[in-house]
């Protein structure tokens, strides 16, 4: 398992999110616009599950509702990132929506992994919705046993 820098940052914005998560439906609509002023024009940000074995990374991310070809995935030295966009099927003006909650538009997200990985042997599937990463992890970057002499 790699060291990684401790970010104190990183764990203020963990709070903000999963606070958002717990408490989001308090502030939906109109007064959740005025809280949150990124919500006015809705956005998309896929959740992603990041998992890590003794010789590479697996991430899932959820993209309902994307096509395939509207996803990128790039890794340079240790960071991925997925990008793409989730398009408005069609406009439906005719419809007086009482709620609408599904977000709409381009997205990225980066990830800088705790080790080195070998891109040139990166795999991605994409099935049902689910996009699913394999990095294997550089030469370098895994265990080796040492003989103590």
């Amino acid at each position: 398992m790699a060291l990684v820098r401790w970010n104190p940052w990183k764990e203020a914005l963990s709070v903000d999110e999963e606070a958002d998560r717990m408490f989001g439906d308090l502030v939906s609509g109109r007064l959740g616009r005025w809280f949150h002023p990124e919500r006015r024009d809705s956005f998309f940000s896929p959740v992603v599950d990041i998992s890590e074995v003794e010789d590479e990374y697996v991430i899932r991310a959820e993209l309902p509702g994307i096509k395939q070809e509207d996803v990128k995935v790039s890794v340079h030295d240790n960071t991925l990132t997925i990008k793409g966009e989730k398009k408005l099927q069609k406009e439906e003006k005719e419809h007086n929506f009482h709620r609408m909650e599904r977000c709409y538009g381009s997205f990225e997200r980066s990830f800088v992994l705790g080790t080195k990985v070998d891109s040139g042997n990166a795999k991605a599937k994409f099935k049902d919705g689910i996009l699913e990463i394999r990095l294997a992890k550089a030469e370098e970057a895994k265990a080796k046993d040492i003989t103590i002499e």
